[in-house]
């Protein structure tokens, strides 16, 4: 129960913290407006002195919000980068950096403490062909002295298709104090790997805040569609030229 609330709350905090990013990029957006690619066309009167038809056009390239989001799915932080806004997608990749190192980690170290315990047993029960065994295996090696105690259990339990073949499956503890300290590092192994939960929580989180976000930033970077400069030429009442002028348009 206490891991699972752990979870909860982890990819409460995880949501909570895209979200916010989402929305500061989204108000950040109106202020660093990034034009990935611009389209200039001016069109001229056939009126040599009359320029007030000058038309200069400056266009942004839409962003697919759904490239943006499996860009994202697929590694956190490229979504962002195919938005030119790392400003934000830098956090993503933050946390995908501390999520994957934080699980070899616990890899690395459950399968040290394993290896540990697998040499243990080949040294003090007699286990042959330690790499070639399951859990299971070692499960009943920490459990019964001897294979001899297991196969009786079993034949107990009328649990005959559990029984083991004596000579391909051999072991027999020295001592009852070294059984017990095979089975304290083989459960510590399993609670090792079952750590690694935690930070595969982070990585399923992390790319679903992530996806949101991108798509969020790149919907928004559409609604500004496009930008238009017109010159203006200012008349006086004889139609002569009085003065130019320039009138910025934002079309969404």
């Amino acid at each position: 129960m206490k891991l699972k609330s752990t979870l909860l709350l982890i990819t409460a905090l995880m949501l909570n913290f895209g979200m916010s990013f989402a929305q500061e990029s989204l108000v950040a957006q109106d202020n660093a407006y990034k034009l990935s690619e611009l389209r200039i066309s001016a069109v001229t009167s056939s009126d040599e002195r009359d320029y007030g038809n000058i038309n200069t056009e400056l266009q942004a390239s839409k962003k697919s919000p759904g490239l943006a989001l499996i860009y994202s799915l697929l590694l956190p932080g490229t979504g962002h980068w195919y938005l030119d806004r790392m400003d934000v997608g830098k956090y993503f990749v933050g946390v995908e950096a501390a999520s994957w190192t934080g699980f070899i980690a616990l890899t690395v170290q459950g399968d040290n403490v394993i290896d540990d315990a697998k040499s243990y047993s080949v040294e003090h029960a007699q286990v042959s062909s330690p790499d070639s065994r399951d859990d299971d295996f070692y499960a009943n090696v920490g459990n019964f002295n001897s294979v001899y105690d297991y196969n009786n259990d079993k034949l107990t339990r009328g649990e005959y298709n559990l029984l083991y073949n004596v000579q391909d499956n051999f072991w027999n503890w020295d001592s009852g104090d070294n059984r017990n300290i095979f089975d304290v590092q083989r459960r510590d192994s399993e609670r090792i790997y079952n750590n690694r939960i935690i930070f595969g929580s982070f990585l399923i989180a992390n790319r679903v805040v992530s996806a949101i976000s991108a798509y969020l930033i790149a919907k928004n970077m559409n609604s500004k569609r496009s930008y238009s400069i017109v010159p203006e030429v200012y008349r006086n009442k004889s139609n002569s030229v009085n003065g130019l002028g320039m009138k910025f348009i934002t079309n969404f």
